[in-house]
């Protein structure tokens, strides 16, 4: 196992002062206002989830460990598709350097929904995986996402120099093939200490200058208070870094106008608080977002509820009361993941267009949320029409890319 040295690395809820668990039932979520009955089902879930994070807690594995194993991976083998929910576009390829959990330790995670106790498994032969998808590829418009299931520039891949050499894989390829179709799309919480880390002579961000033209670069952050964002995302940096990332990226000539707006924490979607949000997003030039509410089962949303009741207990009823009812059991966007009711989704969301409208930022939505919301959100089709006017469509994949 490597150890490795956190570039951010924010104090985990164990030494928060006053942060204890609480266990969550329907008795608890009566006294907190929910006014509907709590099925027997969803209330085994809600205690299984309370004892789940307690033991959590209790064994200090919130958060995952700061080392890594390298291991190797089958480089004949093909790229996953993204295509989470089946109405993913199937022209995007996931680029996955490691598996188990993600150094940014986020506890609201999509993909390990909020589980960080598997060790970090590093891939030292993804390069050439990579390579191989690349020429195999290379006359379709593809996009290659980097990375849906873990932070691109954690510190695993930037140490050990796997980010860089992921960079320097379509610098080649693009030498080889000037005339490639694919394109890279990247997703990221950095800031610019990670894209500055420099492996083999170069950084991150002089490899992406080098890309300009074929990369897209998108910021992942979240409409949430910073006090809750810094327990949230213990490893990653601050919002005002990430933008900047943004800032420099197109400085250079890189595309790197969207972000991703994503966890959607309802109570926390007041018109004062997305207003604050899109005034700073817009300064720093962004001009496209794309908002998705918080989705997951049942005892990640007891998780994500613990901080919430430590910082804002009055919140803790509006938070859950979304997703709880029986008639919304079926809103399941993958796996097991609750959507939110799509009454209070529509509801949000028109907010969210008309505030950011007002800043000059449009809105992508993907396939699976339009499909979702077509009866509760009929403006929805215009906030389409919108986006994929500057470009911009589902996860906020630019398309002006390809021509």
């Amino acid at each position: 196992m490597t150890a490795f040295q956190l570039l951010y690395e924010e104090k985990p809820c164990y030494e928060s002062p006053g942060f204890k668990p609480f266990d969550v039932d329907r008795e608890v979520l009566k006294n907190l206002g929910i006014d509907y009955p709590i099925s027997s089902k969803v209330n085994d879930e809600l205690l299984a989830g309370s004892a789940w994070y307690n033991s959590l807690f209790s064994r200090r594995t919130l958060n995952p460990e700061n080392r890594y194993k390298e291991e190797l991976t089958d480089i004949d083998e093909e790229l996953e598709v993204h295509n989470y929910t089946g109405l993913c576009p199937t022209h995007v390829l996931e680029i996955s350097p490691s598996a188990g959990s993600c150094a940014a330790g986020c506890q609201y995670c999509l993909v390990t929904d909020g589980k960080h106790i598997q060790p970090i498994r590093v891939f030292t032969n993804y390069a050439e995986k990579l390579a191989r998808s690349l020429e195999r590829n290379r006359e379709k418009p593809l996009f290659y996402y980097f990375s849906p299931k873990t932070e691109a520039f954690s510190e695993p891949h930037l140490y050990n120099g796997l980010a860089h050499q992921i960079l320097k894989t379509f610098l080649t390829h693009y030498e080889q093939y000037p005339d490639s179709g694919v394109r890279l799309f990247i997703a990221t919480k950095a800031g610019m200490q990670h894209l500055n880390i420099r492996h083999a002579g170069n950084s991150v961000f002089e490899l992406l200058k080098e890309l300009a033209g074929k990369v897209q670069v998108n910021g992942s952050i979240g409409i949430m208070p910073a006090y809750l964002r810094h327990i949230l995302e213990p490893h990653v940096a601050s919002i005002e870094e990430r933008l900047e990332v943004l800032c420099q990226c197109r400085e250079a000539g890189i595309w790197a106008e969207s972000v991703l707006c994503q966890p959607l924490f309802i109570p926390y979607l007041t018109e004062e608080v997305i207003t604050h949000y899109m005034r700073q997003l817009s300064a720093a030039g962004v001009r496209n977002i794309k908002p998705e509410f918080f989705t997951a089962e049942i005892r990640n949303l007891v998780l994500v509820a613990q901080y919430i009741h430590h910082y804002d207990p009055e919140k803790v009823g509006e938070f859950f009361a979304p997703y709880l009812r029986e008639s919304n059991q079926g809103h399941i966007k993958q796996r097991s993941r609750l959507a939110p009711e799509k009454k209070i989704c529509a509801e949000k969301l028109a907010l969210i267009r008309d505030i950011a409208g007002a800043y000059g930022i449009t809105i992508s939505l993907c396939n699976w949320v339009k499909k979702q919301l077509k009866e509760e959100a009929p403006f929805i089709r215009e906030i389409d029409k919108e986006s994929a006017a500057q470009g911009y469509r589902c996860l906020g994949y630019q398309t002006r890319l390809f021509k």
